[in-house]
């Protein structure tokens, strides 16, 4: 196989694997956030208090933008933002306990729908994939075009 082609079989494997676990954890009509303000939600989970600015630099989206984002999860009472410790004119973003459990809720949710998939492979063989995965994620830091 050449290199083309095993980009293009692991774009589609990629595509598969996100389409299934979005079905599994976004199709249900009564959710309570869209799959881009899960995304939003998990950032501000793993990064707390970044600001305004920096939240829509990595969500790569225009900082109006990531403000009507916020205004939305602000009166779902999911998300909080707090006067910057350096500079009151800056905000930055925080989960509220909500927003927490929230997302802890949703990411249990996503765990669970890899869990029969993953399965399927010895420990030795998650341990290669999950090795390879964050080498790729590491090699495609600093690339964006």
């Amino acid at each position: 196989m050449t290199q083309d082609a095993d980009i293009t079989a692991f774009a589609e494997a990629l595509q598969r694997i996100t389409r299934y676990v979005r079905s599994r954890t976004f199709e249900d009509q009564n959710r309570l956030v869209t799959r881009v303000q899960w995304v939003l939600l998990r950032t501000i989970f793993r990064h707390p208090g970044l600001t305004v600015g920096q939240l829509a630099q990595r969500i790569d989206v225009r900082q109006a933008t990531m403000s009507q984002m916020l205004d939305r999860l602000e009166k779902s009472s999911y998300v909080e933002r707090r006067p910057s410790e350096h500079d009151a004119r800056i905000k930055s973003v925080f989960l509220t306990k909500e927003g927490n459990s929230l997302i802890e809720r949703l990411e249990g949710e996503w765990r669970d729908s890899l869990e029969a998939p993953f399965a399927r492979f010895s420990p030795a063989e998650r341990r290669n994939l999950v090795g390879l995965m964050q080498r790729l994620a590491e090699a495609t830091q600093g690339e964006k075009g």
